[in-house]
C-alpha cells in the first residue's frame, strides 16, 4: 500500500510541475515570439530540439530534421554533404544499425540512417519529409547539434568547419577555440541529454541557457 501511494504521489508531483512549468512558459513564448524577427529560417537538427523551438515560436516547419534523430556522425555527414543528402530519395530501412526499442519507422537516406521516433508509419515519415523538405530555405539556414553524452572533440571539430554561417553545437564543457561550440552548464559529469526539458519550476527549458532568438536573428 505505502509504495502504491508514494508512486501515485510522484505521479501526481510530475503531472503539478508540469502544469507549473507549461504555465511559466506561456510568457516566455510570448515574449520570444515579439523578439523574433527572422520568421522564415529554416533550422536543421541531430534531434527534436528544432521542432520544440519552432513550436515555442509559433512558426511552421520549414526544415525535415523534425521529429527524428541521426546517432553518431550521421547528422555530421548529413551537413558536410547538405546537397547530396538532401536530394536523395527517403527509403524504409530493412537491417538498421541501430535497432529501436520500440515500434517506429527508421530510413535511409542514401548510406544515412534517420529514427522517425514520433510517426506510426514509413510513409507519414516520408510525407512529413518531402513536405518539409520542399519548404526549406536554403537562403536563411541554420544548423544545430547536440552532443549527447560528451562531446567527441574530433566531430568538434569536423562541425565548425562546416560551410554554414549559423551553426551552433551544445557541449557538456567549454570549448573555447570552437567559435561555434555553446557550453550548456550543469552536465559536465553526465554528459548533455534531452535540452528541451524542463529545468525548475519557471518554465524555462535547459536550451534557454542558449539564447536561440537573438542567435536567430543576428547569427553566432
Amino acid at each position: 500500500m505505502g509504495d502504491v501511494l508514494v508512486r501515485d504521489l510522484t505521479k501526481y508531483n510530475i503531472r503539478l510541475r508540469l502544469r507549473v512549468n507549461r504555465f511559466f512558459r506561456m510568457g516566455i513564448n510570448k515574449n520570444n515570439r515579439k523578439r523574433l524577427k527572422n520568421k522564415d529560417f529554416s533550422l536543421l537538427c541531430n534531434n527534436c530540439n528544432g521542432g520544440v523551438l519552432c513550436h515555442d515560436l509559433g512558426l511552421q516547419f520549414r526544415a525535415p530534421t523534425v521529429n527524428m534523430f541521426f546517432y553518431s556522425d550521421h547528422f555530421l555527414r548529413f551537413c558536410e554533404n547538405f546537397d547530396y543528402y538532401i536530394a536523395q530519395p527517403l527509403v524504409l530501412c530493412e537491417n538498421p544499425l541501430h535497432k529501436p526499442q520500440i515500434e517506429y519507422p527508421v530510413c535511409n537516406l542514401g548510406d544515412l540512417e534517420l529514427h522517425f521516433l514520433h510517426y506510426s508509419s514509413f510513409e507519414e515519415a516520408k510525407e512529413k519529409w518531402i513536405s518539409r523538405t520542399a519548404r526549406l530555405n536554403r537562403d536563411n539556414l541554420f544548423v544545430m547539434w547536440t552532443f549527447f553524452g560528451g562531446t567527441d572533440e574530433k566531430m568538434m571539430a569536423r562541425f565548425d568547419r562546416l560551410p554554414f554561417e549559423n551553426k551552433v553545437a551544445f557541449t557538456e564543457k567549454p570549448f573555447p577555440q570552437y567559435k561555434s561550440a555553446c557550453y550548456i552548464h550543469g552536465f559536465e559529469e553526465q554528459g548533455l541529454g534531452v535540452l528541451t526539458l524542463f529545468d525548475g519550476l519557471k518554465g524555462k527549458r535547459v536550451i534557454d541557457q542558449f539564447d536561440y532568438v537573438k542567435w536567430l536573428n543576428e547569427g553566432m
